[in-house]
């Protein structure tokens, strides 16, 4: 385990891991309003309420340590003012979602040592498949977590429930959805897929590094605020890139895991 931790920082290094963190960055805030529409419309195929867009948010929002009101309150603002009319509006918005998966595929392959190229129409199929089970897992998220507060109103009295095991159940589900997430885009979104077992181990250090961070990011803003300090207003925006930032090197250095534990094996 020691040797695959090693392996990764020198690949994470060799590479230049924090500007590939960065351009990672970028294309997730590029595409973040096309998937967060679509994550809305796909629920809305079920659930025809206006609780969805307030819902399906709210399970976006919940990852981000800080600032959760102000960010939650943006994007309900977008989600509002964007609607998707039909087949094409929903064919147009995963085009312009997928940039977030191929900016991960070229990431994975500077770590696996894998050429560029490869078919176009089979990224672009993947890329699209990548983001419509990103719909579907965020969509998994919100019934589970309806299904938990029903479970909770069930049998506790209100105001009785024992916020350990509120948080224990947040926790679990957060590091459950960003592991699968984690696992299906080491596994599947390079063009030479690594073993099981790597692509795994790649998930579970990466789930648990993006848990980490979010409690240190947030006891670093209750701490200090430089953010609001220094920026004023747009305190809440530098500090919701800079989460963006560091989750993005939080899924390099798990793709280097990756290649590490995968390159010893071959």
């Amino acid at each position: 385990m020691l040797g695959g931790l090693r392996g990764a920082l020198t690949r994470f290094l060799a590479v230049d891991g924090l500007f590939l963190s960065a351009g990672l960055a970028f294309f997730f805030l590029v595409c973040l309003i096309p998937l967060l529409v679509l994550a809305v419309s796909t629920v809305g195929f079920v659930f025809s309420s206006k609780q969805v867009a307030q819902d399906i948010v709210a399970q976006i929002a919940v990852n981000f340590p800080v600032y959760r009101r102000e960010i939650t309150r943006v994007m309900l603002r977008i989600v509002e003012t964007r609607t998707v009319s039909g087949v094409l509006g929903t064919l147009t918005l995963i085009v312009f979602s997928t940039p977030l998966f191929s900016a991960s595929r070229l990431v994975m392959h500077r770590l696996l040592g894998v050429k560029a190229g490869g078919n176009f129409v089979r990224n672009m199929a993947i890329d699209a498949g990548m983001v419509l089970l990103l719909s579907v897992l965020l969509f998994a998220a919100t019934v589970f977590t309806a299904v938990v507060q029903w479970f909770e109103a069930l049998l506790f009295v209100p105001g009785t429930i024992a916020p350990k095991w509120t948080q224990r159940t947040s926790i679990g589900l957060s590091l459950l959805i960003s592991g699968t997430m984690f696992y299906l885009g080491y596994r599947y979104v390079p063009r030479r897929r690594p073993r099981v077992m790597a692509a795994l181990g790649g998930a579970v250090m990466a789930s648990v590094l993006w848990e980490v961070a979010k409690q240190l990011f947030a006891l670093y803003i209750k701490r200090f605020g430089l953010y609001d300090q220094i920026y004023g207003p747009l305190g809440v925006l530098v500090a919701f890139v800079m989460f963006v930032y560091y989750s993005a090197i939080v899924f390099v250095l798990g793709a280097a895991y990756v290649a590490a534990l995968d390159s010893r094996r071959r």
